[in-house]
């Protein structure tokens, strides 16, 4: 368990994240301002201050951050920001931010940033009240029970992650964003002789590219501007356990080959250093590309995908599997609740009827807002119905149309893919990492579309 300070401006968000937090075990004190958060850091002790970046109209978050290491040197400050770029990264790592997250995050995603906040503390003399491995061993349970699903196509995948976690062979998971490929690799270290060493999770896409080989292979001190003390990698933190680089079609060519050498001898090199170090780590990688299809266009390394690819498991859409959503909205709910609350019967017949396009991940944010934005008990159609927009995407096009309306093919294309970004924009509240999922790009290719439409991030 960890005392966490959040600091979050907007209310809804905050009574989400408090609750998922508190649901993981840990105490959480909730702020609405860097001025209220100040007065929290000097009457009570933290090991975590997860912050949001934009507050109050500014990056209020990076104050918060210069407030936690005056008054708390000892706490991990974790940055949440739905506005990601290089920059931001680089400044509040600079300010002594810990890590960041692209927001809207996933309770996976910030229990595994606290985890490894709290483990980062406890090896330079902080209190850990509970280790990873003790996390670990309660989380693999969970895990495994979390893959549910009654459908053929979710018990075939149970019955590979299984097989695949008796050896130590690299799992290649893919699928579509929010299909659950973080809890897949989860189960496979969890079932694992692995369980309990560390689980680190790596979004790939989420790395400003100028810091991807500090943050997966560590440097020295004085290899680059910044570098003020030698710093042990990703692979090297994960040593004993499972290292999961998710989105693992976004590593830049140049890392691809350094991480070929790291598969292939066990051996890690820091940024400016001259020996490699032994490594003992079990990888897993997933994507939502066709990682062949990059192969072929020269974006992948045909060597690196087969070094990957030993145990390949595949995903299945929750479209493919829709007798599985009810099983699931419902431990949603119950866990997200603490069984206080209920979906009604007529409420589970309409989510099994919706497009859910971003699959589990969607339904679980779904199903936090509804119990986020309810009086408690039964949740019923009618805040689904408040809570969801099921309109189809207004993209009508037809050759005799398009004849009629004038224009060519090109001036048609861009049209459509100008409105699908915005729609995608408008549905993930202006995050561009999670448009970019619902939209199946990278995070860089919908950058270079918005460049090429002359909008800016700011502007999105």
């Amino acid at each position: 368990m960890a005392e966490i300070l959040l600091v979050e401006d907007e209310a809804n968000a905050r009574k989400v994240l408090s609750m998922g937090l508190e649901l993981q075990g840990h105490h959480v004190c909730a702020c609405a301002s860097p001025a209220e958060a100040d007065r929290q850091l000097q009457t009570a002790a933290f090991d975590v201050v997860l912050t949001d970046l934009r507050m109050e109209g500014r990056d209020a978050g990076l104050e918060v951050i210069d407030m936690a290491g005056k008054r708390q040197p000892q706490a991990r400050v974790l940055l949440l920001t739905a506005y990601a770029s290089a920059d931001t990264a680089v400044t509040a790592m600079k300010q002594g931010a810990f890590d960041y997250l692209t927001k809207p995050v996933s309770g996976e995603e910030l229990g595994s940033a606290v985890e490894r906040a709290l483990f980062d503390a406890a090896k330079n003399g902080g209190v850990l009240r509970q280790t990873p491995q003790e996390a670990e061993a309660e989380e693999a349970e969970t895990a495994g029970d979390m893959l549910l699903g009654e459908s053929e196509a979710m018990q075939r995948v149970r019955e590979r992650l299984k097989r695949a976690a008796k050896s130590d062979f690299t799992v290649l998971i893919s699928g579509e964003s929010g299909t659950g490929k973080e809890l897949a690799a989860r189960a496979v270290h969890g079932w694992s002789r692995r369980a309990k060493g560390v689980f680190i999770p790596v979004h790939c896409g989420a790395i400003p590219e100028g810091l991807f080989e500090s943050e997966l292979f560590g440097h020295r001190k004085g290899a680059f501007t910044g570098a003020e003390s030698d710093r042990a990698g990703l692979i090297e933190s994960a040593a004993g356990g499972t290292l999961f680089l998710d989105e693992v079609g976004e590593l830049p060519l140049s890392v691809q080959v350094k991480l070929l050498r790291v598969l292939q001898e066990k051996r890690v090199r820091r940024v400016g250093d001259d020996r490699e170090h032994d490594i003992d780590v079990r990888i897993i990688a997933a994507t939502n590309r066709d990682l062949e299809a990059e192969v072929r266009q020269g974006h992948f390394r045909d060597d690196l995908f087969f070094r990957l690819n030993v145990v390949p498991v595949h995903m299945p859409p929750l479209r493919s599997r829709r007798q599985d959503i009810p099983l699931l909205a419902r431990a949603m709910v119950r866990q997200y609740s603490e069984g206080r609350a209920r979906l009604s019967e007529d409420c589970l017949q309409e989510l099994a009827s919706l497009p859910l396009m971003g699959n589990v991940r969607e339904l679980e944010n779904l199903m936090q807002r509804m119990l986020a934005l309810s009086e408690g008990g039964e949740l019923d159609k009618a805040l689904l119905a408040e809570m969801y927009s099921g309109a189809q995407s207004s993209v009508q096009i037809s050759l005799q149309s398009m004849q009629q309306q004038g224009g060519g093919l090109d001036t048609w294309m861009a049209t459509i893919e100008q409105q699908l970004v915005d729609e995608a924009l408008a549905a993930s509240g202006g995050n561009i990492t999670r448009a970019a999922e619902a939209l199946g790009v990278s995070f860089r290719s919908l950058r270079y579309r918005l460049k090429k439409g002359h909008v800016s991030d700011e502007e999105k």
